[in-house]
């Protein structure tokens, strides 16, 4: 009889499958899968383009302009896990610590439109999720380079390359993920230690949300980070080890959020989105108009202002707002590094005086700040790109059953994104057309 009732029991909880929560027979499998890729498009994206290097530079380089530039050949992701966000608390769907070594080539899954899995669980069904929460905890690009000032020539020497620590191995490289923890205005304000914009890094979907039915056999969750041609080479001023070094190293554009000589901090760059779709329940489309970025936006959910943006000049550009950085010493055993120190110290004060009175006091250095962050923290990608190459432009993995806008957006030069957008037209993609190509504009 005891063996009867715990067989029932188990049948009784097998069968709860149809509810809306993860139940025991289903936790061998998953039927979402996690795609995750480093390109502003969501299929066929515009080709590499890191030639030139010394043409990448960051204009916050200040103490080492003359370093030899060489492109990176490799970009390392560390994520912890990832969670659903709704209404209520996130939900651990994906909490797999997983690592990515990736060539920066068009041919890798990364980087051509294809995508990368991510391990995940199902979550609970008919719920809606408003974004996905991303744990980063290291992002790497190789071919950094480490200087340190010589008082005798007066010169800056080259040391041994940066390494860092990766898959609990050393590899050359920065982990600029150290210093994207926080904006600049972040490090300004007295709760900055209660900030932390990269474990997790909230990834919004567009209007709608995301809603998992687990009556599809699969669902995609693609998450995009713009990385391929989204990237800059910088300086980075060291004194943990009580001496002076200057890093040279690649990261993440600053389009968004402009690094200034001196910041100690670079966060709020990584832009992203992500989207969802069931296969089998797709469309294809394809046309000839515009010439760049096609982007396609859902009809009366969507708007394409969400997306348009001219990154605004930070307040601390120039003029009474540009708060002055404090001088360091060069070298701590060098006493014409000191008396260099204390001269530069003195100017530091005079243009302290002249910040805090025509700025500071005339109560405008926050309000500037606010309006700024209004402008760029909720700055989002579109969730439908592809570029254009030739003739013609096609838009894969389109949800069928909505009718859509589609747009025409200029390619600008590497490390920017659009700022503005072209209607092309509209197009309603019936639920018969799964599966079929469909003509647009």
């Amino acid at each position: 009889m005891k063996k009867f009732l715990l067989l029932f029991a188990i049948a009784e909880f097998a069968m709860s499958s149809c509810s809306d929560y993860p139940v025991f027979s289903e936790m061998g499998s998953s039927r979402l899968r996690v795609i995750i890729k480093g390109t502003f498009e969501s299929n066929n994206p515009r080709p590499w383009d890191i030639s030139s290097p010394e043409n990448m530079r960051d204009d916050s380089i200040d103490d080492l302009t003359t370093d030899t530039t060489a492109a990176p050949t490799r970009f390392m992701l560390d994520i912890a896990e990832m969670r659903l966000q709704g209404s209520g608390s996130a939900d651990k769907f994906a909490f797999y610590r997983e690592t990515y070594s990736i060539p920066l080539s068009d041919s890798e899954a990364f980087f051509d439109g294809t995508g990368v899995e991510f391990p995940c669980d199902d979550p609970y069904s008919n719920y809606q999720y408003t974004s996905v929460l991303v744990y980063f905890r290291k992002m790497i690009f190789d071919m950094a380079t480490q200087f340190q000032f010589n008082y005798a020539t007066l010169s800056w020497e080259q040391q041994k390359t940066p390494e860092c620590i990766f898959r609990e191995e050393d590899v050359e490289g920065v982990d600029f993920n150290q210093i994207q923890y926080i904006t600049f205005w972040d490090s300004l304000r007295t709760n900055y230690k209660d900030v932390l914009r990269v474990f997790p890094l909230y990834v919004y979907f567009p209007p709608g949300g995301f809603v998992y039915d687990r009556r599809y056999p699969e669902t995609v969750l693609e998450i995009r980070f713009v990385i391929k041609n989204f990237i800059k080479f910088y300086e980075y001023d060291d004194t943990s080890t009580g001496v002076y070094n200057v890093l040279h190293f690649w990261a993440l554009s600053d389009w968004l959020r402009d690094v200034l000589t001196d910041d100690s901090v670079m966060g709020g760059n990584i832009i992203a989105v992500a989207r969802s779709y069931v296969p089998g329940r797709t469309a294809t489309i394809t046309g000839t108009g515009g010439s760049g970025y096609i982007v396609a936006i859902e009809a009366g959910v969507d708007d394409i202002a969400n997306y348009q943006l001219t990154p605004p000049t930070r307040p601390d550009k120039s003029g009474a707002c540009y708060m002055p950085r404090v001088p360091v010493v060069l070298d701590y055993s060098e006493p014409y590094a000191w008396l260099d120190y204390y001269i530069q110290y003195e100017k530091y004060n005079d243009d302290l005086n002249s910040f805090i009175t025509g700025c500071l006091d005339a109560g405008i250095y926050d309000d500037q700040w606010d309006a700024y962050e209004n402008q760029v923290e909720n700055f989002k990608i579109p969730p439908l790109v592809t570029y254009k190459s030739g003739s013609s432009y096609t838009l894969e993995n389109v949800p069928v059953g909505k009718t859509y806008q589609l747009y025409d957006a200029a390619a600008g030069a590497r490390g920017t994104l659009p700022t503005t957008y072209t209607l092309l037209g509209s197009i309603t993609i019936q639920e018969s057309d799964a599966g079929k190509v469909v003509t647009g504009p």
